[in-house]
């Protein structure tokens, strides 16, 4: 059965708020790093370096309820399925490919500089353990992540579709797998990179699969604000609740005044970016209220390039961190505000020219549009 649901330029705010989010974290972490504990601007960093971590968990959750949304109620096939692992190998395993390579090359490039010898055959293995795991650079956890949640897509999908309780309890299941994979790894496994690991977002995936599966009835109940406000208010009430715990909870810790337990780091972590994510599922569809042309066309074409965006820009992070003037501490401050703005618009820029200009811009970037075609969403 082929079902045509609407378009939800919805998708491409949130999308973009998301990566303004990443952005922060990234932007911000130099600032934490070297900045003294006793300077009011090391709260501003630290405040920025913490609230934004909604931006790995949001996009997983962005990505799980398009995928339920789009494929719940279609017939499950097998000609389905092929064309949706098409689309995932031609517009995320290649563009990941591609930057593994070319972050891989860069580190190895570095650390030649520093006295480190480049052993081919070495080299080789370890660029395909990286490829494998999603380290050729920090940031590319997030693609290995996804490629776990892609393989197991059409099980959960069929265990939505087959079983009720399931649909109805998605979001207690997803907290009871991702809390019970917390605690085995804390006490069995204990993985340090936890974060690349699918399990540590089951919250946030089946999240986004109740969304997607009871998508009308939920966004009815949005846009009837003026009935629903007592409900919306609580969430976006917990949201900034949890923005005043996490980072606190953070900042205590990294100023030494506090240590706290690692469960009770990640409830509030976890908290705070599923609380980050409803109520950036309400806001954006609350825009669609709102008469902003300008405002709606501008998120919409940072979210069509926001995966794009996400791969090259630690790029220009590390060419301007090599650059860091060094003395006084205002121009220090500058610099890292310079370094987040030139890095935005350095990162639009490039993967908007390739969508314009280069053929076969997929290759690098994934699947975009030309900039005279706005509200096209990129494939799902």
């Amino acid at each position: 059965m082929q079902v045509n649901n609407r378009h939800l330029e919805e998708i491409q705010f949130a999308r973009a708020i998301a990566i303004f989010a990443v952005l922060a974290v990234h932007s911000t972490s130099t600032g934490v790093t070297l900045t003294d504990h006793s300077s009011p601007a090391f709260l501003i960093y630290a405040f920025f370096n913490h609230a934004g971590k909604l931006g790995t968990p949001t996009f997983i959750f962005l990505s799980s309820f398009i995928l339920f949304y789009t494929y719940y109620h279609r017939e499950l096939t097998i000609d389905l399925f092929r064309k949706f692992y098409k689309k995932r190998l031609l517009f995320i395993l290649v563009p990941y490919f591609v930057f593994s390579v070319f972050y891989f090359g860069i580190r190895s490039y570095l650390n030649t500089a520093v006295g480190v010898p480049f052993v081919p055959s070495e080299a080789l293995m370890n660029f395909l353990k990286d490829l494998l795991t999603g380290n050729a650079y920090p940031h590319l956890y997030f693609v290995f992540v996804s490629v776990q949640l892609y393989l197991m897509f059409p099980v959960i999908l069929y265990l939505f579709k087959r079983f009720a309780f399931i649909r109805r309890f998605a979001i207690p299941i997803g907290i009871v797998i991702q809390w019970t994979w917390v605690t085995a790894n804390s006490e069995i496994f204990q993985i340090i990179n936890k974060g690349s690991i699918s399990l540590s977002y089951f919250m946030f995936y089946f999240f986004g699969a109740f969304l997607g599966v009871y998508y009308d009835k939920i966004a009815g109940w949005i846009l009837n604000w003026r009935k629903s406000w007592p409900g919306l208010t609580v969430i976006f009430l917990a949201y900034l609740s949890m923005i005043f715990i996490y980072v606190g909870i953070n900042y205590l810790t990294l100023t030494g005044q506090a240590s706290f337990s690692s469960n009770l780091h990640e409830f509030a972590w976890s908290t705070h970016a599923f609380t980050a994510a409803a109520s950036l599922f309400i806001f954006v569809h609350l825009m669609r209220l709102w008469k902003m042309p300008e405002i709606k066309k501008f998120l919409t074409e940072i979210g069509t390039v926001s995966f794009g965006f996400y791969l090259i820009h630690p790029l220009f992070l590390l060419i301007l961190r090599q650059l860091l003037p060094s003395g006084d501490p205002v121009i220090f401050h500058m610099w890292q505000l310079a370094t987040m703005i030139i890095t935005f618009f350095a990162s639009w820029m490039i993967v908007r020219l390739f969508f314009e200009f280069v053929p076969h811009s997929w290759i690098v970037f994934g699947k975009g549009n030309k900039i005279f075609g706005y509200g096209k969403t990129q494939a799902q």
